[in-house]
């Protein structure tokens, strides 16, 4: 076994020496080129003027150039009824209910309830997206959308509230 190793040492050791001298001729080799008489007297080809060439006829890559397209617009009639607009629900449908009205030094507070928390809010305050308060009075929150009627969230009638 010991011999095989030997061997296949001086076999490697062989090898490498070959390849070092194979490196050091291709280092040592000079890098100039070298151009040959017959070359250098050489002219170029006569090429065959442009116009003669015919063109080029490649296949559009995005597809083939195409005038716009008509676009019919429908026609405008003052005839036509415009669709009714819808209306907004009712605030107490929203979970909104009034607790309460604060007066001081001329202001004037509601403290209205809702799932998500209580607030105390005041005229011009809005309580949801669209819902701005119009005004507050003894009948209760005034509130609605800009441009349309508001609408009156009253007090709660409870069992507890005491009877008129």
């Amino acid at each position: 076994m010991r011999i095989a190793a030997f061997l296949a040492l001086l076999m490697t050791i062989a090898a490498t020496g070959l390849a070092g001298q194979a490196f050091w001729q291709e280092w040592q080799m000079d890098r100039t080129p070298v151009l040959e008489p017959a070359a250098l007297a050489r002219e170029p080809e006569p090429q065959p003027p442009a116009a003669a060439l015919p063109p080029r006829d490649w296949p559009q890559l995005f597809g083939e150039k195409m005038p716009p397209k008509a676009t019919l617009e429908p026609p405008t009639s003052g005839d036509e009824p415009e669709p009714p607009t819808a209306k907004a629900p009712p605030i107490d449908a929203l979970g909104y209910t009034l607790k309460g009205v604060v007066r001081a030094d001329g202001a004037v507070w509601a403290m209205v309830s809702h799932p998500t928390g209580e607030l105390v809010i005041r005229e011009g305050d809005v309580l949801e997206a669209g819902l701005v308060v119009a005004r507050i009075d003894e009948q209760g929150l005034w509130a609605g959308p800009e441009g349309e009627a508001p609408q009156l969230l009253g007090f709660s009638e409870d069992e507890n509230s005491p009877a008129d």
